[in-house]
């Protein structure tokens, strides 16, 4: 077995690394954009003390008016049907023989 070309192991490496950076970076674009991400994001935003926090103006929260859905009533599930082996009858085994 031949050693690989330095070059080729440098640019092997270099381009893993880049398509490593892409998917990271479109997971965390992704995870901001849910609102598990903005929560989570938020949580670490309010961890950081104070001091080190640059003063940057908060977005004032609008309430929207709580609409009402209508009430659902609770039905409750049928029950499934139990699977039930098949009973086999035991056949003994045919035994012929040889001339």
């Amino acid at each position: 077995m031949t050693t690989p070309r330095p070059r080729a192991v440098v640019l092997g490496s270099l381009s893993l690394f880049v398509v490593l950076f892409v998917v990271l970076a479109l997971e965390l674009s992704a995870s901001a954009s849910t609102p598990a991400g903005t929560a989570k994001a938020s949580a670490r935003q309010q961890a950081v003390p104070a001091e080190t926090r640059t003063a940057t103006p908060q977005p004032e929260e609008v309430e929207e008016p709580a609409t009402e859905e209508p009430a659902t009533e609770y039905v409750e599930p049928e029950p499934e049907v139990e699977y039930v082996e098949p009973e086999y009858e035991e056949v003994p085994p045919v035994v012929t023989s040889s001339s």
